[in-house]
């Protein structure tokens, strides 16, 4: 039996953000954020690793070209190289994750 989980997008996360975030304005607290996204992503698409520390790392990683079947048609196609993200959980968010079970 497969268990629904809610979803979040990035506008929930921030409104989340802004209401637990109260030193500073809002619009400084959600330019910190956007920021923070900017710098992840520009750094994700220069191929450069992202270790973030009691949380886990994103890796770029280079997919070869290949062959692959239209599965309409059954016909061979061409599928070209491409790049693709992965993400590692750290220890300590995988123990939280498997608190409740």
């Amino acid at each position: 039996m497969r268990i629904r989980t809610p979803k979040k997008n990035r506008s929930d996360i921030l409104r989340t953000y802004l209401q637990s975030e109260t030193d500073l304005t809002p619009k400084i607290n959600e330019a910190i954020f956007k920021r923070f996204f900017e710098i992840l992503e520009k750094n994700i698409c220069n191929h450069v690793s992202i270790e973030l520390r009691n949380f886990g790392v994103f890796k770029t990683k280079l997919m070869n070209s290949r062959f692959g079947s239209d599965p309409r048609s059954q016909k061979k196609i061409y599928i070209p190289p491409k790049w693709k993200v992965s993400f590692k959980a750290s220890e300590n968010i995988i123990k939280k994750l498997n608190e409740k079970i």
